[in-house]
């Protein structure tokens, strides 16, 4: 028990505290927190923190919802990224202001206390499905 807050210590510096219970396991990989903004487009912006606690790297390789017709991964100026690298024992934080998870084609507007599912896959680790909350998240510049 203790070993294992020790290796989401790292994990828990990114998400917000009343999102801890939020978070889900893969494998080796630690997913916390996925949130997405209200919107009123068809697009919106996904966030969160990934954390792989293993000896070997993984890739976050593929994502898909049934909410959009479209998933992408994006760098902190907005450029498509074929693929997002998790080294071990070094977080990942996808957040507002950094690199992050696009929605095109929404098939209706996300409104706050909304929730969706969102399907990762890693190269290494396989697949899994997460519930994505909808709320307005902290601060960019916090």
């Amino acid at each position: 028990m203790k070993r294992r807050l020790v290796l989401l210590a790292p994990l828990a510096l990114l998400v917000p505290s009343s999102a801890l219970a939020h978070s889900y396991t893969l494998g080796d990989i630690q997913i916390g927190h996925p949130w997405a903004k209200p919107t009123v487009t068809e697009a919106a912006a996904l966030f969160m923190a990934l954390y792989d606690t293993g000896d070997k790297p993984d890739r976050l390789v593929g994502a898909s919802t049934p909410i959009a017709s479209q998933v992408i991964f994006r760098d902190a100026g907005g450029d498509p990224l074929e693929y997002y690298d998790l080294r071990p024992k070094r977080p990942l934080a996808l957040r507002p202001g950094g690199r992050y998870v696009a929605l095109h084609g929404l098939k209706k507007p996300l409104a706050i206390d909304d929730s969706f599912p969102l399907t990762l896959l890693f190269s290494a680790s396989g697949r899994i499905t997460v519930s994505v909350m909808v709320e307005e998240g902290p601060d960019e510049n916090s």
